[in-house]
């Protein structure tokens, strides 16, 4: 008896154990359309989101650049380093990796020549 009463809270403790909370995981694959990505709809609320905050990428800011315009965003697009950051090296932002579909978003816009749409 006290075998099977071990072996039920091993199993519970394992089970509970393997939780994860993240959106994909509770609901399924999150819808990531990335048909037509846009700089103003799509691309700029990440950045508003993530790299905007304060200290960081805006006027008076302690990070490389400044992300508060479409222009401002372009030069680090165009010297390569916004790919390197956010994309290869993905230690962009700080505060933790974006998420695949908000990577997706961005690496869309990019091989579209990262219009200003």
């Amino acid at each position: 008896m006290k075998n099977i009463i071990l072996t039920t809270l091993g199993l519970i403790f394992m089970l509970s154990s393997c939780y994860k909370d993240n959106e994909e995981y509770l609901y399924g694959e999150v819808e990531c359309d990335t048909t037509a990505v846009s700089f103003s709809e799509d691309i700029f609320p990440i950045i508003q989101n993530n790299c905007t905050v304060t200290g960081c990428h805006v006027a008076g800011g302690n990070a490389p650049g400044t992300f508060e315009n479409f222009d401002q965003v372009k030069a680090k697009v165009d010297d390569g380093s916004f790919r390197d950051r956010v994309i290869v090296q993905g230690d962009m932002p700080p505060s933790g990796s974006l998420s695949d579909c908000q990577k997706n978003y961005i690496t869309k816009w990019l091989d579209d020549g990262a219009p200003n749409n």
